[in-house]
């Protein structure tokens, strides 16, 4: 699992190095706090370069031994649009799950958290380190590196759940544990339906970018009284997925992808 090592060595090394030089200069932590965002962006960009390598030498292998085909399907525009859409659907379901879980939690420290770290910051900057940066680095550290090498060894649902669970783990606390989970083992699966990489790194890029805009306007939407308006999102995010989600099974069907 030394992917997730080099992950979580380079996220410590530069929390370490900002957290010493705003202590130098006499900050507190809300300074801290209010370069998160971008600390961890860039902690993400630098653990994608030895990842990449690792991931191309893995490839190659897998192709000589005949694990898998030399080339994987890469889908159409509509097919990458409607990956974008299935994850901004996983995102509302996961985010209305996790709800639900700290009203018996009774627990508000993820969102105070959250708060911390993206007050003062544009929608715009929102998007780019935490909707693009952040997927893109997380998902060539659990789908391209720790599913594909678990896949190697075990049958799909296996590979699916744990990879799920241990990107689940890497959240670090109970709220974030439940929702990376299940959109862990989604973007899992239906990268493995799909046969492209591109398939997971869309869904996971749509469930934040979601998130955040979701985020910015539902409550407005809320207080001027449109929930017909939030209703019928739902209801079209939720037959985008499931429409999707046959969609894609039967591209798997037709890649002869089996639970082996």
């Amino acid at each position: 699992m030394y992917p997730v090592l080099i992950s979580f060595v380079t996220g410590q090394i530069v929390g370490g190095i900002a957290l010493a030089l705003i202590q130098q200069h006499g900050k507190g932590l809300d300074t801290y706090y209010k370069s998160a965002m971008l600390l961890t962006g860039v902690a993400g960009l630098l653990t994608m370069l030895p990842l990449l390598y690792f991931y191309r030498k893995d490839r190659l292998c897998r192709i000589v031994g005949g694990l898998v085909k030399p080339s994987a399907a890469h889908g159409r525009i509509r097919d990458y649009l409607l990956l974008l859409v299935m994850g901004a659907a996983m995102a509302q379901f996961g985010n209305m799950l996790v709800s639900i879980v700290q009203v018996f939690l009774q627990s508000s420290t993820y969102e105070d958290t959250m708060t911390l770290v993206t007050e003062g910051k544009s929608l715009m900057e929102m998007i780019y380190w935490m909707g693009i940066v952040a997927p893109v680095a997380e998902e060539t550290v659990f789908r391209w590196m720790v599913y594909a090498r678990m896949r190697d060894y075990l049958k799909m649902p296996y590979a699916v759940v744990l990879s799920g669970l241990l990107f689940g783990i890497y959240h670090g606390n109970i709220v974030q544990f439940l929702y990376a989970s299940l959109l862990g083992c989604l973007f899992a699966y239906f990268m493995e339906m799909t046969g492209s990489l591109y398939a997971s790194v869309l869904l996971h890029i749509g469930a934040n970018i979601w998130s955040l805009v979701y985020s910015e306007f539902g409550l407005w939407l809320l207080q001027s009284s449109a929930v017909g308006v939030l209703t019928v999102i739902d209801f079209l995010l939720l037959a985008a997925l499931l429409a999707g989600a046959k969609y894609f099974s039967r591209i798997g069907k037709e890649r002869n992808i089996r639970c082996v």
